[in-house]
């Protein structure tokens, strides 16, 4: 087997410590601010070292360079901190204040010279990339707040930085630092919303799969397990069972129409019920009255709510078909409000009393329940030899016709 080659390993150590150990994946919702806090902390370790040294070695100045030091001790002990407590929040605003605290006496301490505005510069983004809108800018307050009194107080006594060749790589040094910063902030959020992305959509699959393994237990598999036991029935009649395998060859094409794309048409939705159901309506010596008013789109409306809906006016309708010896059957749907859209199955049957303990073994219990997943109010109004009127009340979100 292989060894890893050197680039590889640096890849392996590179990514443990940008992810704590991988504590923080690439799929997870603060993988993005992790990754920033490890390398800022990293970078700024390896600045504050390096300027300690020279400020000690080469340019001989004991006062900035003790800032540097200092700077360093802080850096490395919130990077301790963030690796053990993993707290994304606090680790945050630890970076962004000793970021800023370091440029603040940095820029007391120097007065303009090696260009420290310029520097300054680099906080804004820094500071939104990894705090947010408003700690970000309560961290960018923070900081320039004093700068502007500083720069007001000391106005006519601070010179500007000489123009040579060291401030042409101060300005450089700057730049470079500036755009990896952006650089990784991108990188790590293409990554992370291409997770997210991936999630989404296996979880709209997931959820899709477990609608469609419901709705054939509950309706196709529920009519094929009573058409098997009535061909088992020797009382059973050919007729009984085809009506049986007829209920769910419905079940089935009310699904399918389920899987279509669905644009909040509800119009459409409630006629193509009509045609799956209507022969079977004439069958039973039905009349029909079917009225469903001009109605507009409904884009919020989902393709499980509209399924929902579905379910409820077929159940109603069948029912009503099954019990209630009724010769009159009308459909009703129309806005009630600007926002509420109202669906009435009405028939003049023999209706029942809703004490009785026949009254769950309707089905009705199933219409309750899909009515509270479509978040809509649903009424029963019966007597006995009076009929039954069923009324859904559903609360959407329209757009103008089309």
């Amino acid at each position: 087997m292989n060894k890893p080659s050197f680039l590889q390993n640096g890849i392996l150590l590179w990514r443990n410590l940008t992810s704590c150990g991988g504590a923080f994946r690439p799929e997870g919702r603060d993988y993005r601010r992790a990754f920033l806090i490890n390398v800022m902390l990293l970078a700024a370790m390896g600045v504050f070292g390096l300027f300690t040294l020279l400020n000690l070695l080469v340019f001989n100045d004991f006062e900035v360079a003790m800032v540097d030091l200092l700077a360093f001790i802080c850096s490395s002990t919130a990077l301790i901190y963030f690796r053990t407590s993993r707290d994304v929040e606090r680790s945050s605003f630890i970076t962004t204040f000793i970021v800023g605290l370091a440029l603040l006496v940095f820029l007391y301490l120097t007065k303009h010279y090696e260009y420290s505005l310029f520097w300054l510069a680099t906080f804004p983004p820094f500071a939104y990339f990894l705090n947010g809108t408003k700690r970000g800018t309560l961290a960018v307050a923070m900081l320039f707040l004093p700068v502007f009194v500083m720069l007001v107080v000391n106005l006519g006594v601070w010179q500007p930085a000489p123009y040579e060749l060291v401030s042409i790589y101060n300005i450089s040094i700057a730049f470079i630092a500036l755009a990896i910063l952006v650089y990784f902030y991108e990188k790590s959020r293409h990554q992370a919303h291409v997770q997210l992305q991936f999630i989404k959509a296996r979880e709209a699959t997931e959820k899709e799969r477990n609608r469609l393994l419901r709705e054939m237990h509950d309706g196709l598999g529920a009519q094929l397990t009573t058409a098997l036991y009535a061909t088992r029935n020797e009382q059973a009649s050919i007729d009984e069972v085809a009506n049986y395998l007829q209920l769910a060859l419905e079940d089935l094409r009310i699904m399918m129409d389920s899987m279509q794309a669905f644009d909040g048409d509800v119009a459409t939705l409630l006629g193509q019920l009509r045609y799956r159901l209507e022969r079977r309506i004439q069958q039973a010596g039905l009349e029909l009255t079917w009225k469903v008013d001009d109605l507009p789109n409904f884009p919020a409306m989902t393709p499980q709510d509209a399924l929902n809906l579905q379910r409820i006016v077929q159940e109603t309708l069948v029912n009503t078909i099954k019990h209630a010896k009724a010769s009159k059957i009308s459909l009703v749907a129309k806005m009630k409000a600007p926002n509420c859209l109202k669906i009435q199955v009405t028939d003049n049957g023999c209706g029942f009393d809703d004490q009785q303990d026949g009254f769950t073994g309707r089905g009705l219990s199933n219409l309750h329940y899909r009515a509270v997943e479509l978040n809509a109010g649903l009424t029963i109004n019966t007597q006995p030899s009076k009929g039954c009127c069923v009324a859904l009340l559903i609360p959407v979100a329209k757009t103008s016709n089309s």
